[in-house]
């Protein structure tokens, strides 16, 4: 269940020091004033935005209890072929990932509309729409490489930290009843807040994803090409994309970077496109 491991985190006493450090730098470096943290905070949630007071511990923990809540409220997709398939493809870019200090596991949801996210302790998960679509393995792996750069990147984790850290030193000033952090949490866990990445997570998120694919011997290309996709289905079928909007917001910018990174990268012979066993789970979804 998500209640005991949210209620530990109520118990904040080694992390509020480490905590009001990182906002004291803030103010010593100028990125923060009284006088904004007075007016409502919001440059100190914009200065704290990378910041993650959380260990992998602590994340992997989280992610354990998010995950036995949200996978008895979703349909998760049984056929042991094609998730030997999603876990055999996605590991093979988690060999080549920058973080590899945690377990990754892949699951696949029976649930209309193409999407695709990933849980603080390394759970990636994808809908069977999502896979439809993919035209090569490249477009799949693709979306597999970007969603590990969010575990890479720690962004859920950050996101957790820029509102409930916020809470803690509100906490402090006003002295409010501690309480209120689990119900916080619970209410950022029902609202999806944990998905709502910023420009530069999604940035980070592609960069990495395009990164992974190309050191695991895929065409990169895949991310580029997926991306485009997306962008014209947007605006033929908004509402098949909606959940994948929501949570992964949709920027032309973001294709022009990523074929620029594209373009940046060492030729390498051998990069595949494609595979047989990709083509055979299409036919089986």
């Amino acid at each position: 269940m998500v209640t005991p491991i949210i209620q530990s985190y109520v118990h904040i006493t080694n992390r509020v020091s480490n905590w009001l450090f990182c906002i004291l730098m803030l103010f010593v470096s100028g990125c923060v004033s009284l006088s904004s943290l007075e007016s409502g905070g919001n440059a100190v949630l914009e200065a704290v935005s990378d910041v993650n007071i959380f260990t992998d511990e602590e994340e992997i923990q989280f992610g354990k209890a998010y995950v036995a809540e949200h996978d008895r409220k979703v349909s998760i997709y049984r056929d042991p072929i094609v998730n030997n398939y999603i876990n055999s493809l996605g590991h093979s870019l988690v060999r080549h990932c920058k973080r590899k200090d945690i377990q990754y596991t892949f699951k696949v949801v029976n649930k209309k509309g193409v999407n695709a996210y990933a849980v603080p302790g390394g759970y990636i998960y994808i809908h069977l729409d999502l896979i439809r679509l993919a035209r090569t393995e490249s477009e799949l792996a693709a979306v597999l490489g970007h969603e590990i750069g969010h575990i890479v990147g720690q962004h859920s984790m950050k996101r957790l930290t820029q509102f409930y850290g916020v809470e803690i030193l509100k906490q402090l000033i006003v002295d409010e009843d501690s309480s209120e952090l689990t119900k916080i949490i619970t209410d950022i866990i029902a609202a999806g807040y944990l998905f709502k990445y910023s420009r530069d997570n999604e940035r980070e998120a592609d960069m990495y994803g395009v990164q992974n694919i190309y050191e695991a011997g895929i065409n990169p290309e895949g991310a580029a090409k997926f991306f485009e996709v997306m962008r014209d289905m947007q605006s033929r079928e908004p509402t098949t994309l909606e959940g994948l909007i929501s949570s992964h917001p949709l920027h032309s910018e973001r294709v022009v970077n990523v074929r620029n990174q594209i373009k940046g990268l060492p030729p390498k012979s051998g990069l595949r496109s494609d595979s047989a066993s990709f083509r055979r789970i299409k036919r089986r979804i």
